[in-house]
């Protein structure tokens, strides 16, 4: 009896598990370690915490494909950023299922986006032969550099430099490319989190 009993358990657990689609991706918040966002092969993102492990605390619903980069920002505490095989970009509020704003400017998977660590309303976003440099400060429509490296590989990941006005670009042949950023925007820092933090409100709460 006791046998059958762990092996219906068993069943069960795998049962649970197959609900479950693949994880792509995470990203901890940067002010509570103990929350964090999952994004997922079908498109879902999830809220999760290290302290309740049976349950997500939110889902959000918004990319038609997987999901392969999350990021908080690290100026706004409420704000991420996510890419998908959709071809989109997606900025969210943390307190809402449904993106903010989307952005896409072409018909290729989106393979990672990063916030800037420095410029609070600037991120950064690779695809297929193609990196794009995004300043929310003055427009959401389209981007304010866009670099196509005269290679034949896929553009798959890239991190702004912390203490360099660089960008690290690595692709799918293994190389590390690093470019120099310019025209960055002279606003202030205050001023760069003030313009996110009113795309963050929808028109709809102005009213």
């Amino acid at each position: 009896g006791g046998t059958g009993g762990e092996g219906q358990r068993a069943k069960q657990s795998e049962a649970l598990i197959s609900r479950y689609a693949n994880g792509q991706t995470f990203d901890f918040m940067p002010h509570d370690t103990n929350m964090y966002l999952a994004g997922t092969e079908e498109g879902h993102i999830h809220k999760c915490s290290c302290s309740y492990n049976e349950q997500y605390m939110e889902t959000y619903f918004g990319h038609m494909g997987p999901v392969y980069c999350i990021q908080w920002s690290p100026f706004v505490s409420d704000a991420f950023l996510t890419c998908s095989a959709d071809w989109t970009m997606r900025l969210w509020h943390q307190d809402r299922t449904k993106p903010i704003t989307t952005f896409t400017t072409s018909n290729k998977a989106i393979f990672d986006v990063k916030w800037s660590p420095t410029l609070p309303s600037v991120f950064g976003a690779v695809s297929e032969g193609r990196v794009e440099i995004w300043d929310l400060s003055k427009d959401v429509l389209d981007p304010l550099i866009v670099f196509e490296p005269a290679t034949h590989s896929n553009q798959t990941s890239l991190l702004f430099a912390e203490n360099a006005n660089a960008l690290l670009i690595g692709d799918s042949h293994g190389q590390v490319t690093v470019c120099q950023l310019a025209n960055m925007p002279n606003m202030s820092e205050d001023e760069q989190i003030d313009a996110l933090r009113k795309l963050l409100v929808p028109t709809t709460d102005l009213a």
